[in-house]
């Protein structure tokens, strides 16, 4: 299974661009203040907010740019989960980080960081083979773009 969160359905935005940090296909980005991309750390969401998901590597860049999937508003992914955690349908849920892992993020039961809400919780998902769940990142409406 893929690190971090993987595409799996919904209307995206694909964007390119340099990456202002090393990161990992399947990390969440941040822009940093020179608009490069960068990991987001989920416990100081203050330091900038979910910009995209990374389809690579930052070093597998071609001609020095980065591929990042923009989610909008009903673009789904499957992300990990902590082994045991219980994630219902509907409800938000945090983002962990773990630099030093494998699957650098994932979903858990924290309510301090929410930045997702499940689309569909460990109790839709097969358990068996591994951990995950079916979420969307939660946005400001400040963020959305009714036009």
């Amino acid at each position: 299974m893929p690190n971090g969160f993987w595409y799996a359905s919904g209307e995206y935005t694909m964007d390119e661009r340099t990456a202002g940090s090393a990161f990992s296909k399947g990390d969440v980005l941040t822009l940093d203040a020179s608009s490069n991309l960068s990991q987001l750390n989920p416990y100081a969401l203050a330091a900038g907010t979910v910009f995209g998901v990374a389809v690579s590597d930052s070093t597998n860049s071609i001609n020095g740019l980065c591929g990042v999937v923009i989610p909008g508003p009903d673009t789904l992914f499957w992300s990990r989960t902590t082994s045991g955690v219980t994630l219902i349908t509907g409800e938000e849920s945090g983002v962990s980080f773990v630099a030093a892992a494998p699957g650098r993020y994932f979903i858990d039961e924290s309510t301090s960081t929410n930045m997702v809400v499940v689309v569909k919780g460990t109790d839709a998902v097969d358990q068996s083979v591994e951990s995950k769940a079916l979420v969307k990142f939660k946005y400001a409406d400040s963020e959305l773009d009714l036009s």
